[in-house]
């Protein structure tokens, strides 16, 4: 028979792990791009563009986030899913680029005050 105590270590746990989940992908330019927990879409639906073979996306984030915690997120998530990292400039804050299948992705983060800003670029050609 299980305790009361291993009962509530067991869900404490669950909780825990639950919580480990610290990104979302968000579709951006018909792309799915991880986005930081903690970070929210600003408001509007974003742009997106479709022209003679041209496609791409942009969205806009902001949140309570470190951009230096946001910009390690991207050095190490975006490798991880296949993207080829290109130019970067990083200063408390910064732009990060990065290619894959024929498509770019420009991370650029900033900090104001309090609040953390992202703007994440997409675009491309079609094969």
């Amino acid at each position: 028979m299980t305790s009361r105590p291993q009962i509530l270590f067991l869900l404490a746990m669950i909780l825990i792990f639950a919580g480990c989940n610290k990104s979302y992908d968000e579709k951006i330019g018909g792309v799915e791009i991880p986005i930081p927990r903690g970070m929210k879409k600003s408001d509007g639906a974003g742009l997106e563009v479709a022209l003679l073979g041209f496609g791409g996306g942009q969205s806009s984030f902001r949140g309570q986030l470190e951009p230096g915690n946001v910009i390690e997120f991207y050095e190490k998530e975006m490798p991880s899913r296949g993207w080829q990292p290109n130019a970067g400039v990083v200063s408390k804050g910064g732009m990060l680029t990065y290619a894959k299948d024929n498509r770019t992705v420009i991370i650029m983060v900033g900090g104001n005050n309090d609040t953390t800003t992202m703007t994440v670029t997409v675009g491309g050609t079609s094969r």
